[in-house]
């Protein structure tokens, strides 16, 4: 990555997490600019240092930052997770609630927070909001053959608006979904809809968030 918004204040955010990086972890790496930033400054920790990690990381890009740097790529079936972190595209700090998935690895870092007896969410300012959705859209993954019935079934959910983005890594479809109301039972109902295989929304996680609105 050469262009990335507000670097300097992520670069901040990523090395308030480095002291937590102790020798035989196992950490959940998370994906986006934030914890590309962090990867590389755990990654320049691991090699001065000597330390012995192991990775769990949620997309290509992030696994790649770790091998650049020696750091050992494991699984969630052979490692269990100490800690993780992640970045996200939208905070709602009153419901401690997210929105993630603009880098289209949403399942696997859910499956990282979900596994992860703690995530420390690393945003800069730009992505603190008043309620989830002011500027950001659901990304929906989506087995691609059910789109159309998957789309019909996210209107009787309240989807006002719905655009087709693209693949995620895993090869499934993406939809962007604009709600006017993302009430708490939304990220279950909408995993309950046959095809569909993961939604961007993070309502009620174990999570620490580091930044601040001001």
């Amino acid at each position: 990555m050469i262009d990335i918004e507000n670097r300097e204040e992520k670069e901040r955010l990523a090395l308030e997490i480095l002291d937590k990086v102790k020798d035989e972890d196992t950490i959940g790496f998370g994906s986006g600019t934030t914890s590309y930033i962090a990867a590389v400054k755990i990654g320049e920790k691991v090699k001065k240092e000597r330390l012995n990690i192991t990775a769990i990381p949620t997309s290509t890009e992030i696994e790649n930052v770790c091998k650049e740097y020696g750091i050992k790529i494991g699984n969630l079936i052979e490692n269990k997770i100490d800690w993780a972190f992640d970045g996200a595209d939208e905070v709602d700090l009153k419901h401690m609630w997210l929105i993630k998935g603009k880098g289209a690895a949403m399942f696997k870092e859910k499956l990282n927070i979900t596994s992860s007896p703690i995530t420390y969410i690393l945003v800069d300012k730009t992505k603190f909001v008043s309620y989830l959705g002011e500027k950001c859209k659901v990304p929906v993954e989506v087995f691609p053959s059910a789109m159309k019935y998957v789309s019909e079934e996210l209107k009787k959910l309240g989807a006002t608006e719905i655009t087709y983005r693209g693949f995620t890594e895993n090869n499934n479809g993406i939809l962007d979904v604009k709600f006017t109301n993302i009430y708490k039972e939304l990220e279950k109902d909408i995993k309950s809809i046959t095809g569909v295989i993961e939604s961007g929304l993070f309502l009620g996680y174990n999570i620490e968030v580091i930044g601040g609105n001001e």
